[in-house]
C-alpha cells in the first residue's frame, strides 16, 4: 500500500516540529545546569575567600598572642631569677637540690614497700634518710613552695615508717612442762647455747620475777636482733664502756643513766653485769 504524498508531508512536518522542540528543551536544560554550577562555584569561592581571611586574621592574632606570651615568660623568668637569687642559688643549684629531694623521696617510698621485718633490718637507712631530710630543710631553697610540699610529703612518709617499724625482732616460745631458762636457751631453734639464758630472762623481765621459776604456757619473747633502744651485753663489757659507745650514748659519764634504767636486772652492784643481758638504753 502506498502512502499519499500529503500524508508523508504531514508526517515530516510533525517530526520536524518535535525535533525542534526537543533541541530547545535540551538547550534550556543545559543552560539551567550551567547557571546552577556558576552559582555554586561562586558560593565556594566566597567561602574560600572568607576562610582565607579568617586564617589570616587568626595568624595575626596568634602572632600577637605569641608576643604577649614571650613577654610574660620573660617577666616570669626575671621574677624567678630574683627568687633564686634571694635564696642564694641559681637555676643549676635549684635543679641539683630538686634532684636530691626526688632521690630521697624515691628512697623513702622504697622503704615503705618493705615488710616490717625487712624494714627493721634496714633501719639504718631510715635513720640516714631522716638525717638527710633534716639537712635538706636547712637549705634556703626549702622555703620555695614546690620544695616545701615535697619535703612535707617525705616527712609524712618517714612518720609512717616509724610507726611501721617494730621496736625489735623476736620470736615467741611457749613454755612446756620441764622447761627452765638454761634448757630453753640451749635448744637449737632458740640460741643453741644454754649460756644465753640471761638473754631470755632480761628480755622477759615483765613476766619472770625469779629466773628459777617459770611456768608452762608462759609466752616468752626470743630476741633475734636488738632494737634501736637496746643493747646486748658481750663478754668484757662494763657500763662505762657501753655508755662510751657512739652507737649507744657516746658519753662514758652517762653510764649511770643506763644503770638506773636497768637496775632491776643488774642489781645493786653496777660494776657487775653479765654477758647476754639485754639492756634498755635511755633516750638522750
Amino acid at each position: 500500500m502506498r502512502l499519499s504524498h500529503r500524508f508523508i508531508l504531514s508526517l515530516a512536518i510533525v517530526l520536524s516540529f518535535g525535533l525542534l522542540f526537543g533541541v530547545q528543551a535540551t538547550f534550556a536544560a543545559d543552560k539551567m545546569s550551567m547557571d546552577e554550577y556558576r552559582a555554586q562555584l561562586k558560593e565556594y569561592q566566597d567561602k574560600e575567600a572568607a576562610a582565607k581571611k579568617a586564617s589570616e586574621d587568626c595568624a595575626t592574632a596568634m602572632t600577637g598572642i605569641k608576643t604577649q606570651i614571650d613577654a610574660a615568660q620573660a617577666d616570669a623568668d626575671k621574677v624567678w631569677g630574683e627568687i633564686l637569687q634571694a635564696v642564694g642559688t641559681d637555676q643549676a643549684g635549684y635543679e641539683a637540690y630538686r634532684a636530691k629531694v626526688k632521690a630521697l623521696e624515691a628512697q623513702v617510698a622504697g622503704l615503705l614497700a618493705l615488710s616490717p621485718e625487712e624494714l627493721f633490718k634496714r633501719r639504718d637507712e631510715l635513720k640516714a634518710a631522716e638525717a638527710q631530710l633534716a639537712e635538706l630543710k636547712k637549705n634556703k631553697i626549702s622555703v620555695l613552695t614546690e620544695m616545701q610540699n615535697a619535703l612535707a610529703a617525705i616527712e609524712g612518709k618517714i612518720a609512717q615508717l616509724k610507726n611501721k617499724m617494730p621496736k625489735a625482732m623476736y620470736d615467741q616460745y611457749s613454755v612446756v612442762v620441764g622447761d627452765y631458762l638454761w634448757k630453753i636457751s640451749g635448744k637449737k631453734n632458740i640460741y643453741n647455747n644454754p649460756m644465753q639464758w640471761m638473754r631470755i630472762y632480761s628480755y622477759n623481765k615483765d613476766q619472770i620475777k625469779n629466773p628459777d621459776l617459770i611456768y608452762p604456757k608462759q609466752i616468752f619473747k626470743i630476741q633475734r636482733e636488738c632494737g634501736p633502744d637496746e643493747y646486748l651485753v658481750v663478754k668484757g663489757d662494763y657500763l662505762k664502756k657501753i655508755a662510751a659507745n657512739p652507737d649507744v650514748l657516746g658519753n662514758p659519764a652517762a653510764w649511770t643513766k643506763i644503770y638506773e634504767k636497768n637496775k632491776d636486772i643488774i642489781g645493786d652492784d653496777p660494776h657487775r653485769i653479765f654477758p647476754y643481758t639485754v639492756l634498755v638504753i635511755p633516750k638522750h
